[in-house]
């Protein structure tokens, strides 16, 4: 099976040189070409930094790597260049009727989810998903549950192989770090940044590992299964 190949185009580019560069790589599905609407060099180093989060990453939710309003839709891009439409009038029970403050949303640094900040509220894809299509709440919420336990799992056994107690992580208690291991709360950006630092590890490297481990754990269960 070939290798798929996705393109990311600012849109502060030339037009001039999109052509060649969509000729050299060989992509032929337009679904596979996307046009960044970021206006500075900050956003777009973000917009890198979710897609490069997202490859290193073992989380089974799509990221959210850009997100933009297309009349009266949102639209998300996940790191697959999947497209996910929103009627913003499905969003009013969360972000309120004011459609000017609807369409003013912030992109989590990891692609984990929106943020409203007038009305204090996150929605991640699998959420808006759910929105549109609210049988997709049951499966989900045992999709997650599921996910948090093996990925704890992971954490706990990279812990105790390296001899770290629960206690001895910089800005993280043992309480939270208990009840990730138990798969009883997700584990954050900045728990597992935490993590990684306690661990002498760059957080790719970290991430890499965890992976690693709940792929392993997920062959295991299927054995047993």
């Amino acid at each position: 099976m070939g290798l798929a190949k996705y393109l990311l185009i600012s849109e502060g580019m030339p037009i001039e040189s999109v052509a060649p560069r969509v000729a050299l790589l060989g992509v032929r599905d337009p679904r596979r070409i996307h046009v960044a609407r970021e206006k500075d060099e900050r956003s777009i180093s973000e917009m890198f930094g979710r897609l490069i989060h997202a490859a290193a990453s073992s989380a089974e939710r799509p990221s959210i790597l850009d997100a933009w309003i297309e009349g009266e839709d949102l639209v998300l891009l996940s790191e697959q260049f999947d497209r996910l439409y929103v009627p913003f009038d499905k969003l009013t029970p969360y972000t309120g009727k004011n459609r000017r403050k609807a369409r003013q949303f912030e992109i989590d640094e990891d692609g984990r989810f929106l943020f409203w900040p007038h009305a204090d509220a996150h929605l991640g894809w699998e959420e808006l998903q759910q929105i549109i299509d609210p049988t997709r709440a049951v499966t989900a919420e045992k999709k997650t549950a599921r996910f948090n336990r093996r990925y704890g799992a992971a954490i706990r056994s990279l812990r105790e192989e390296a001899g770290i107690r629960q206690s001895d992580i910089p800005g993280l208690s043992a309480r939270q770090l208990r009840r990730i291991e138990q798969g009883k709360q997700a584990a954050t950006s900045s728990s597992l940044k935490a993590l990684a630092r306690a661990h002498g590890m760059v957080i790719e490297e970290y991430l890499k590992e965890l992976a690693t481990r709940c792929s392993d754990n997920r062959s295991a269960s299927g054995r047993a299964a």
